[in-house]
């Protein structure tokens, strides 16, 4: 079943932190114009933005040197923001370069800082993360020694919106945290907006890390409050979707139910609400599968399917027709239901993003499983596996890319912190120069400064040096592991497999875990995590030190034997299959008996040269045995023995239907069956 979520929408979320209310507290903050503060508010509601920018440009051109900073700064941001909203990027940059300028010559916290988040914020506008990722510092660094809560708000805000993109979710809380103190004590008419639109974001992040009862605290507070809010109705129809989308996660179906009931009682036949009106019918349908309520699923997706033909919305009228098709094949119409999910599994072949394709890939296998149809089932989760490596490498280059932005960005600040400091020093020594016969203590004075700052440069570079020689050592070694059950990954197989030339008398072991997917569906990813978790200690437990215990991706796990004889595989097969098996995993209060099926080989097989089948070749043909093990009933092992006809001539049905190479005799395979224990069932 395909799944979805309900956000609010970039611009909207970040327009909240720009119309934060500008607030005059105690003489220490800076100087503002009363007047033109109070009609910028007044813009901030114009939906308009043309006639909003023509006023803007007038209140620029009557602002002069005497001004205060703080009001210019704001202004220009405003006129910045107002031109890249209006698709007129050469005229934002050329506000924001002088807004930047204006708040270098100030020095003031509060303009470097909202000059800094002004320029992330237009970033975010593209949907550039990465980049404003790498300039958040911009703001952060000035925003800690500034006093006004309009700044303050604007740039934790901004913040925390970048790190949960990033899904980076403690420190998008803490932001959030340091936003709602920046309004605390205040009473403007749009206080109770900023903290009703930061305790949602708060909930929602609980909602992430699987933290439901914080999350509902958050939504509590909101509702008693609801009554008090300008615009009631939608903060309502966000805290009760809110609930539906909690009580989800923690598999309340009845009580999710009832939250969008009551949602869909509130926005029916408004056209405001329309898309939040589909993503609801989409939530229900999904839960009604869920609790195999067939009947209910396809009353709100034929619903959800009008709403979205109406208003030519071609990627949930797709997801619907897949879901509807799914529907069928729970139903027993197999060939219709399996026909009308391929023809949406093609499209996304063709147009969607690896990601959505992914997700729709590991559903459709899921229904030929249910129709009995395992050899293409087992052709789709091998589709599936090779467009999830593909998904996992890209990660790893924009992560790393993302890294090397955030290092390049504090670099250049420092060579530019050194450029200043080494041209400040050469002005001193000219002017030093001019009188020397006067002051010639002073000069020596200074030039012993210069050598101290020289010395104390050259150990701050150093130091930064070392600390990036540190650095990417971490990185290296994170590279190679898989985060959570540190484990090597599949580089770091890579890397030795494909450095190494002289592999003799080795061995793979290729596992799978069985029925993982129930687990994770019925009990919850965290429980997933901790069968991934045990089932990784044990292996460990069980290999010898010589032996690289490999994550392979998902719930599949690859042991590589070095010099192992091949009669001795079946045995250590059979060993990994029991310390599997035969002890209960425990999470939580809950008790489960894990089994699992496996492939093994011997590496390099029959005597085969790089050649004729390399390590990959050989992996793969322990790969297609686990899934006849899996075929024929779970827990077990199956092990490709011997080649019995020369190579050329088994080679063809090797690559494509490895049961009649083993049916023609071509293959000697051996069975490894493991210990009779209950196995995890739905």
């Amino acid at each position: 079943m395909v799944r979805y979520i309900h956000a609010a929408t970039l611009s909207m979320l970040l327009l909240v932190a720009l119309t934060f209310a500008n607030m005059s507290y105690a003489d220490m903050l800076p100087p503002t114009d009363a007047a033109i503060e109070e009609e910028l508010e007044g813009l901030l509601n114009e939906s308009d933005y043309e006639a909003s920018l023509v006023r803007l440009l007038e209140l620029h051109e009557s602002t002069s040197e005497q001004t205060p900073v703080m009001t210019r700064i704001r202004l220009l941001g405003y006129i910045a923001s107002n031109h890249h909203y209006n698709k007129r990027p050469e005229q934002a940059q050329d506000y924001l370069q002088q807004m930047k300028a204006l708040a270098q010559r100030s020095g003031l916290p509060d303009a470097l800082a909202e000059t800094g988040g002004t320029e992330i914020y237009i970033l975010l506008l593209d949907n550039k993360v990465s980049e404003a990722l790498a300039i958040l510092n911009d703001a952060l660094v000035p925003v800690e020694q500034a006093t006004m809560p309009r700044v303050k708000y604007f740039v934790h805000n901004l913040a925390a919106y970048v790190y949960s993109a990033r899904s980076q979710f403690a420190a998008a809380l803490e932001h959030l945290i340091y936003a709602l103190d920046a309004i605390s004590g205040t009473n403007t008419e749009r206080t109770i907006l900023r903290q009703a639109s930061l305790k949602l974001r708060i909930a929602n992040i609980y909602n992430q890390q699987k933290s439901y009862d914080l999350a509902l605290e958050q939504l509590d507070d909101l509702e008693v409050r609801t009554a008090e809010l300008p615009n009631a109705k939608a903060y309502l129809v966000e805290v009760t979707f809110q609930r539906g989308v909690i009580e989800t996660a923690r598999e309340n179906y009845d009580a999710a139910l009832a939250h969008y009931a009551q949602v869909k009682k509130l926005i029916a036949d408004d056209p405001d609400y329309q898309s939040t009106y589909l993503t609801v019918l989409n939530n229900i349908g999904d839960i009604d599968m869920k609790v195999r309520d067939f009947a209910g699923a396809r009353q709100a997706f034929d619903e959800a399917y009008a709403i979205a033909k109406l208003n030519n919305d071609e990627f949930n009228e797709t997801i619907i027709r897949f879901n509807l098709g799914f529907i069928e094949v729970y139903e027993g119409d197999y060939a219709n239901g399996l026909s009308k999910m391929l023809e949406i599994v093609e499209l996304a072949r063709a147009k969607w993003a690896p990601v959505e394709t992914e997700a729709l890939l590991g559903e459709y296998a899921e229904a030929l499983g249910i129709a009995g149809n395992y050899q293409e089932k087992a052709a789709i989760l091998l589709e599936q596996r090779e467009l999830r490596d593909q998904i996992y490498k890209a990660e790893q280059q924009k992560s790393v890319a993302e890294l090397q932005n955030l290092y390049d960005s504090k670099d250049k600040a420092q060579q530019i912190l050194l450029l200043e400091q080494k041209n400040e020093l050469n002005q001193q020594l000219i002017q030093n120069q001019e009188q020397k016969r006067t002051i010639l203590l002073l000069l020596v004075v200074v030039a012993l400064f210069g050598a101290v700052l020289v010395f104390m440069l050259y150990r701050s570079a150093r130091r930064s040096n070392q600390e990036l020689k540190v650095a990417n050592v971490k990185l290296a070694e994170q590279s190679i592991r898989d985060p959570l059950t540190g484990l090597l990954n599949r580089r770091a197989l890579q890397n030795k497999l494909n450095d190494q030339h002289d592999a003799q008398g080795d061995a793979m072991i290729l596992l799978d875990i069985d029925h993982f997917k129930r687990i994770n569906d019925n009990l919850g990813h965290a429980v997933g995590d901790d069968v991934l978790l045990e089932v990784s200690k044990r292996l460990l437990e069980v290999s010898r030190d010589s032996d690289l215990v490999v994550r392979w991706g998902g719930e599949e796990f690859l042991i590589y034997l070095s010099s192992t004889e091949q009669k001795r595989l079946p045995a250590l097969t059979a060993r990994l299959l029991a310390a599997i098996s035969e002890k209960p995993i425990q999470s939580g209060d809950k008790e489960l008996h894990v089994t699992a099926t496996a492939g093994f080989i011997c590496y390099p097989f029959a005597d085969l040269n790089e050649n004729q089948m390399d390590w990959e070749d050989t992996l793969q043909l322990a790969d297609m045995v686990l899934y006849a093990g899996k075929v024929h009933g779970r827990n077990q092992a199956w092990g490709v023995m011997a080649l019995n006809v020369p190579f050329a001539e088994a080679q063809p049905l090797l690559e494509t239907d490895l049961p009649a190479a083993i049916d023609q005799g071509m293959l000697s395979v051996e069975v490894v069956h493991g210990p009779k224990v209950p196995s995890y069932k739905a």
